[in-house]
């Protein structure tokens, strides 16, 4: 059994997939490329980041899931803690660059804008990618932990000691149950296309937790959209997906219940 997650061992992806997933552990430099190795074969099974309680949804892991034909199967959700890690012997008033994942800097946009207000914040691709990067003593990176040649410049700095991220578990193979339940769709432009789904899920009486538009990428301003909510019983959800394939003039499809 081979799991695929977003980033390498320093990550928060990782830590939650070690903690919840058995057998060998695969990093991946992009939840794009995790998702695209999961669609392809190369693992079983899949760990990403959906959403944070500060940072909100990690668009890129919808993005995704829209394209590839994988589906979410369980949601894990863990305590998020961000470290401020420089090379051995930095000080802190030494940094005039930190480096970390967009999520990991909006988490801890308070503490950058107190302690280091005079510093370039820039974002990169992951937080195992920031630690990469620090090389010397004015450069740091928000992260997890500390790599080999690093140090700990200041614990815990996330603005929200209640600061939880949602992950979840992405199969080839749907899993039909759980608590939730979620689907991607797009509309064409007119009005009151999306009340049509709307309309659908509240006369199948099911509760909207989420509605998430996202950016189509066609040059337009056009969008699609990730809902989720509370999930039926499978017969239910097979009449709602019939019904929505039925009445929608765009795509949809359900990635996952779980």
């Amino acid at each position: 059994m081979r799991t695929g997650y977003f980033g390498d061992e320093s990550s928060h992806t990782y830590a939650c997939a070690l903690e919840n997933e058995s057998g060998e552990l695969v990093g991946y430099p992009s939840i794009a490329a995790v998702v695209a190795a999961l669609d392809d074969g190369e693992v079983d099974s899949a760990v990403v980041p959906l959403e944070n309680s500060v940072g909100g949804t990690v668009g890129d892991t919808l993005d995704a899931l829209k394209n590839a034909g994988v589906y979410i199967v369980e949601q894990y959700h863990r305590r998020i803690f961000h470290s401020l890690i420089g090379v051995v012997g930095a000080k802190k008033s030494d940094i005039k660059r930190i480096y970390s994942h967009p999520q990991a800097l909006a988490q801890c946009d308070r503490y950058l804008r107190e302690n280091f207000s005079e510093a370039d914040v820039i974002a990169v691709a992951s937080t195992s990618a920031a630690l990469k990067i620090v090389s010397s003593p004015d450069e740091a990176a928000i992260a997890r932990v500390a790599t080999e040649g690093l140090a700990v410049l200041d614990a815990e700095i996330e603005d929200n000691k209640h600061n939880v991220t949602r992950f979840v578990r992405l199969s080839r193979a749907p899993r039909f149950g759980g608590k939730k339940a979620a689907i991607v769709f797009g509309t064409p432009h007119r009005p009151g296309e999306l009340l049509k789904v709307l309309e659908v899920l509240a006369a199948y009486k099911l509760n909207l937790n989420k509605l998430e538009s996202r950016p189509s990428r066609d040059g337009e301003f056009g969008y699609w959209f990730f809902a989720e909510f509370d999930c039926p019983q499978k017969s239910v959800l097979d009449m709602v997906m019939r019904r929505l394939v039925a009445e929608s003039d765009g795509f949809v499809r359900l990635v996952g219940c779980y």
